[in-house]
Parts: C-alpha cells; structure tokens; sequence
C-alpha cells in the first residue's frame, strides 16, 4: 500500500500527514455531529459544545431576543462571525454598504428575508448569498435555534447600516 502512495508522489512523511489529518478532520466532524444529535427540543446544543464560539451576548441595540456570537475574524477586508440565535430571537433589518455577505446555516431553523421579498425558512446546510446594499433580516424561528456563520466583505469603516427592529407582524409565521 505504502508503495503504490509513494510512486504517486507522496513520500512517508507527506503520506502520514495527510492520513493524520485526515484522522484528525473526521474525529472533528463526527464530534461537531455528534454533539449536536438528538437536540432538537432544545434547538441546539449550548455554545460550549460547539466548534467556534459564541460566548458573547449581542447587543440588544441591534437585535430582538438572545442573540451570542464571536468574530472569528475581523481584519483587513473581511469579516468572519458565528451567530447564535436563540428561539425568537432576531437582528434587526440592516444591510452592508457595497459589500457582498454570505450566510452559511450550521445547524436549527430560522428565517431569512429581503427587503420586499417573502420570508422564507432556512435550515442546516443552507447557504445564502446576499448582494451589496440588500436590506435584510435573519433570526431563528419561534421553536428552534440557529447557528450560522457570516462572511462579510466590507469597508472597514461601515460594515454594516443597522436599520429598524423587525416587528412582530413581520417576524410571526
């Protein structure tokens, strides 16, 4: 076996490499699932048990309900944050100044909508790709939380104009 990675190109140094990490990648993705099994009644599993933080309370200036995140990345032109919605909870409608954000789905359910659009349900696995100066909201649902992730390309300056809380009306399904 060793012989046939080694014609291939791989040395015995390079071929352990990658088979540990390998190793090393599957026992994190199994672990990320693992912990997050069998916890659909409390949405998600608490923020400990995740792979990236979101220990830090958002500000309620910005969002309705129990809102965590970190930013996992904040410098030169791009911002890389992980979110925590709770059930209920939400950001309020904004958007990001000639820049483009990508909102990647970790886990639960929640809600996403443009402005003059329809609200539409996002779940695991979802990825939304929102345009530059696109007002827009996302939150969880009444019933689950959500874990996302964002990647913003932004001004430094202005990342993002926050605008009015979303209401009730809007938010009810």
């Amino acid at each position: 076996m060793m012989e046939a990675n080694l014609s291939n190109g791989m040395n015995d140094k390079s071929y352990s490499r990658f088979f540990g990490f390998v190793i090393v990648m599957s026992a994190v993705l199994f672990s990320f699932s693992s912990c997050l099994e069998g916890k659909k009644e409390e949405g998600v599993k608490t923020a400990e048990a995740l792979i990236f933080p979101a220990d830090a309370k958002a500000s309620s200036e910005y969002n309705t309900g129990d809102v965590y995140v970190s930013l996992l990345k904040e410098s030169g032109n791009t911002m890389i944050a992980h979110f925590i919605f709770k059930p209920d909870s939400r950001n309020f409608w904004h958007y990001h100044p000639d820049a483009e954000q990508t909102l990647l789905v970790l886990d639960g359910e929640g809600y996403y909508q443009e402005e003059g659009g329809e609200k539409r349900v996002i779940r695991k696995g979802d990825v939304i790709v929102t345009p530059p100066n696109v007002r827009h909201w996302n939150g969880a649902t009444p019933d689950s939380s959500i874990v996302c992730m964002t990647i913003t390309e932004h001004a430094i300056e202005n990342h993002a104009v926050q605008l009015r809380a979303v209401t009730d009306k809007e938010y009810a399904y």
